[in-house]
């Protein structure tokens, strides 16, 4: 998740959980306290999540989101109702809050899928697909729809500016993603899709030259059996 992202899910929950306290604050004062008023928050609260999420787009799993703001929700009542109290229990009262959403948070980004991908093919392509990375001047990936296209020249190499962690969930956990392939006619048309047991094995690495700046890279294999013997060839080339 991006610094931004996770600006965005902070100011989303504190945000949806002031509001929906407000608005309880406020039947209190011309209602008699009960569950009706307490409820009426917490769905101002959820509101106002569903609002932000969707205005601002946020990439985090909106039934977490919901939750975290439900317990600050709950947190901002019980501050308020225990504002006599020790600061030792209203200490303790933040730090579990503050404890359940860190873990609410780290169990929604690591169940984060990742983007998909699709490999656009020549027509009859076998071999090794090599994506060079962090090459200046190339053209950066896109993700379109939660999915990468990777239009696969003749030679089989890609060469783009952006980092090989381009599309993880972090670079920890990249997340579950679903790899296809298609044959493609001259015009881009998809012609036939690879069946599963054609897609090879995959895998990232790096290579280092001496007096030459480190370079990334992640290949692909396409084929059948003997492509695998075969390895990548175009990783050697300097």
């Amino acid at each position: 998740m991006s610094l931004i992202t996770l600006y965005l899910v902070a100011l989303s929950v504190l945000a949806s959980a002031g509001i929906g306290f407000v608005v309880r604050q406020l039947l209190h004062k011309y209602r008699k306290r009960g569950v009706l008023t307490l409820m009426s928050g917490f769905a101002v609260t959820l509101l106002f999540c569903y609002l932000t999420k969707t205005i601002f787009r946020i990439e985090f799993c909106g039934v977490a989101l919901a939750v975290l703001a439900f317990l600050f929700y709950v947190l901002f009542i019980g501050l308020w109702n225990d504002r006599k109290g020790s600061l030792a229990k209203r200490a303790g009262m933040i730090v579990s809050v503050l404890f359940i959403a860190a873990l609410l948070y780290l169990s929604a980004i690591n169940s984060e899928p990742g983007v998909d991908e699709t490999f656009l093919l020549p027509m009859g392509f076998e071999g090794c697909v090599l994506i060079n990375y962090e090459v200046v001047g190339a053209p950066p990936l896109k993700i379109e729809d939660n999915e990468i296209v990777y239009r696969v020249p003749d030679d089989g190499i890609i060469n783009t500016s952006s980092p090989m962690d381009f599309g993880w969930v972090s670079k920890e956990n990249s997340g579950p993603y679903r790899l296809r392939a298609f044959y493609v006619d001259q015009a881009g048309n998809k012609v036939q899709e690879l069946p599963q047991e054609k897609i090879r094995f995959g895998a990232n690495g790096s290579v280092k030259e001496e007096g030459k700046p480190e370079r990334t890279h992640y290949y692909q294999l396409f084929g059948g059996e003997e492509v695998e013997a075969d390895e990548c060839p175009a990783l050697k080339i300097p």
